[in-house]
């Protein structure tokens, strides 16, 4: 899982009970003709997986936009982490439309969102509670969602990103 984090700025959602073009439509992607990424400013692939999809965005950052995140967990859950190549880093995890908590996996004790306290239990699992990173966050996303990052590296869709 963690060669998805390596030296690159990318943004991986994960969106439980979701096709990966239910997803891009929440996200008002334009979905592309191909399954190939073509390197497209805003481009974004999303994997279907069992349980939902995975969207991954290659130096982008939708996923932690509140609007992004709030219209794709309507129904049901969804969670960003995120990083960039300046290192900024950013979790969010929603659920029906509301940001439950928020925090930068480098500095997991500080968080605020609805319920910034509500995954506390599971990061202390992970032993995140005050020192994190991504690939435990990536597990903690996973956790929340029941979704695992895909081995495979060709999307089932792939759509392009309004800006935002």
């Amino acid at each position: 899982m963690d060669y998805w984090f390596d030296d690159t700025a990318v943004s991986i959602t994960y969106v439980r009970g979701l096709s990966a073009r239910e997803a891009l439509l929440r996200m008002d992607a334009r979905i592309s003709p191909g399954t190939e990424p073509e390197g497209e400013e805003g481009e974004i692939a999303a994997f279907e997986v069992d349980g939902g999809v995975i969207l991954a965005e290659p130096n982008g950052f939708a996923g932690t936009v509140d609007e992004v995140i709030v219209r794709l967990s309507r129904g049901t859950a969804a969670a960003t982490v995120f990083v960039n190549v300046n290192l900024d880093q950013h979790f969010v995890y929603a659920e029906d439309g509301v940001v439950i908590t928020t925090f930068e996996p480098d500095q997991p004790d500080s968080r605020g969102g609805a319920h910034p306290d509500r995954l506390l239990p599971r990061m202390r699992e992970l032993d995140m509670e005050t020192k994190g990173d991504l690939i435990k966050a990536a597990e903690l996303a996973q956790a929340l969602t029941g979704l695992e990052l895909p081995d495979d590296t060709i999307p089932t869709l792939v759509g392009v990103l309004p800006p935002y």
